[in-house]
């Protein structure tokens, strides 16, 4: 199966829909040679719409296609959004069977095996109601015994890291990420709130609401979600990604994405365009 590359007018409409302008979804039903990336944009868009029905019914459709994106991510994280809309519609049955059907077309055609793995994955989140990477410490976080104050870990990073500057992005970036290794989760949001209005890399918005959660700032952590949605690193990896899908992979996510509320502010936040996203 040939990855699809999708024309610019079709590509323009995709990121009108990513930035809010739902009613061009009719104008790209006219791109007739592109039926499975029409519907995995109108998926993504019943997702966060909380219209689990159409979402499901759409990815059902397009399973077997998804080696026609370039990433395999954009595969996987739909899939994850399938087994989350499953659970809420108690049709566990009918999508381990999608999965499993899947398996086998992939073992007979060739395909790509990671994506037979990741099936397996999900059907064994669908039979046991547990996400996958539940055990992970992100799901179970608590501050070590030992944690490392502020000024230590700054010692530990000057020895391993030349020239390093505290006050830089960069800097700070890298203290983060040493809180979150060896410091408290006090320390680590502490940093963050100094670079909270940059453009960060997903892993630093995961970890720095998987504190916020852990120290009991629910509010905050939602607003680490929005501004995760509003960096729109989700986005690059297709046109057809036009809303955040891969929080749907996210197991600390999943009781926030159940949340119509929440659900909302992170598709309002997902459509504010901060100008740094690359658009090919």
């Amino acid at each position: 199966m040939d990855v699809v590359k999708l024309p610019k007018k079709f590509r323009e409409v995709c990121y009108a829909i990513t930035d809010g302008h739902d009613e061009m979804l009719e104008t790209l039903e006219s791109f007739s040679k592109y039926p499975h990336q029409i519907t995995a944009v109108k998926a993504e868009v019943a997702y966060y719409n909380m219209d689990y029905e159409n979402a499901l019914k759409y990815d059902l459709d397009i399973l077997p296609f998804f080696d026609e994106w370039y990433y395999s991510n954009v595969g996987d994280e739909h899939m994850a959004a399938m087994s989350f809309a499953a659970i809420k519609l108690q049709r566990e049955a009918q999508v381990i069977e999608a999965f499993t059907l899947e398996q086998e077309r992939i073992r007979s055609e060739g395909g790509t095996q990671s994506r037979s793995n990741y099936c397996e994955i999900m059907k064994s989140y669908l039979q046991k109601g547990t996400m996958p990477f539940s055990d992970r410490d992100e799901m179970h976080y608590h501050d070590p015994a030992d944690g490392k104050d502020i000024e230590e870990l700054c010692q530990e990073l000057k020895t391993k890291v030349k020239k390093i500057d505290f006050d830089s992005v960069d800097g700070k970036t890298k203290l983060f990420h040493a809180c979150c290794s060896s410091g408290t989760a006090k320390e680590a949001v502490k940093v963050y709130e100094q670079i909270s209005n940059e453009r960060l890399s997903e892993l630093v918005y995961e970890n720095a609401i998987v504190r916020y959660l852990y120290l009991g700032e629910r509010e905050k952590a939602i607003q680490t979600m929005e501004r995760m949605a509003t960096a729109r690193l989700w986005s690059v990896a297709a046109p057809t990604q036009v809303r955040p899908m891969r929080f749907f992979k996210l197991p600390f996510m999943h009781a926030f994405l159940d949340n119509e509320e929440v659900l909302k502010r992170i598709r309002d936040a997902a459509y504010i365009d901060n100008g740094t996203v690359i658009r090919k």
